[in-house]
């Protein structure tokens, strides 16, 4: 091995409430490796390079959703066609989904003492691989538009954002959808759009929201990709359109990770999604919020060799 290198975003939510963070897992790392508190983007690449250049085998990134999809778009640039070094989620974030759906637990400092052990000991990480979804020229594990998109809006907009506080957003939104009031109507709100599936066109002509995605969980428990993993080269696209009322009541069902009954809702397996919306929409990519465009291209991008323990 060539050693572990660490990149901390000190703007997630757990590690603004531990300012001292980035020493401590410098003092973990030790002298095998190096840790780096990041400003902005162009550290990230600029650590990246660094980071190829003494061919450092394995990158923690401690931070959240969003600080994954940045450092890991960042990382997919700079090594071009080289081989990519295996990957340690280290937590940190608001939701920590990624993580989460891979079970891989514990506190930031945790995680990374466990990969130090392992490392000094010569023992073989228990490695899980995953598949970048690219959109556009983006890569991330979470696509979303329309509904999704305008609920992490208005989570945005919190001072303290939790997951608690999500929650309780989300439960709010379903009454108001469920009474069909006009906080309702907006947030379901369709969207007129064409979508290709490997080439072949969707039935629908508008959207509530449309979905997919390399990882199982949208967030908060909701199992909506259950089928992502469950075909190499390919990833899950879910879509639905119907009245608010509607959607609310397909919510048991994807948090359980069950098909959806319901002739106004799409489900499929794909290598190839093209989605060309009438209007130009934002959309967002794991909780990270992106400008309005009018066509989106999903496809995978390259797989990760992820240290899951």
């Amino acid at each position: 091995m060539a050693g572990i290198g660490v990149i901390l975003n000190p703007y997630s939510r757990s590690n603004r409430k531990n300012p001292d963070r980035a020493e401590r897992l410098g003092f973990i790392v030790g002298d095998k490796g190096s840790c780096h508190a990041t400003q902005d983007i162009s550290d990230v690449e600029r650590l990246t390079k660094e980071f190829k250049q003494r061919e450092i085998e394995v990158i923690g990134i401690s931070g959240g959703d969003g600080t994954y999809q940045k450092t890991l778009t960042t990382i997919v640039n700079v090594y071009k066609d080289a081989p990519l070094p295996k990957i340690a989620f280290l937590r940190g974030g608001t939701m920590n989904n990624v993580a989460d759906c891979l079970k891989i637990r514990g506190t930031p400092e945790t995680i990374l003492s466990r990969l130090i052990y392992r490392y000094h000991q010569d023992v073989e990480f228990q490695i899980v691989n995953l598949p970048l979804l690219k959109v556009n020229n983006i890569y991330g594990f979470l696509f979303g538009n329309g509904l999704l998109y305008r609920f992490l809006v208005d989570f945005n907009k919190v001072l303290e954002p939790t997951k608690l506080r999500a929650a309780w957003m989300l439960f709010f939104a379903m009454c108001h959808a469920y009474c069909n009031s006009k906080r309702g109507a907006e947030l379901c709100q369709r969207v007129d759009a064409d979508v290709l599936i490997d080439g072949k066109p969707w039935p629908f002509k508008n959207y509530v929201t449309i979905y997919a995605g390399t990882v199982e969980t949208l967030g908060l428990g909701f199992f909506a990709l259950y089928r992502t993993r469950t075909e190499p080269g390919k990833f899950q696209i879910n879509a639905f359109s119907m009245p608010p009322r509607q959607v609310v009541n397909t919510f048991p069902r994807i948090l359980m990770g069950k098909k959806v009954g319901s002739e106004h809702y799409l489900d499929a397996i794909a290598t190839e999604v093209k989605i060309l919306t009438k209007e130009p929409q934002g959309f967002m990519l794991d909780g990270e919020l992106y400008p309005a465009v009018s066509e989106i291209k999903l496809s995978l991008g390259p797989t990760l060799q992820i240290i899951t323990g």
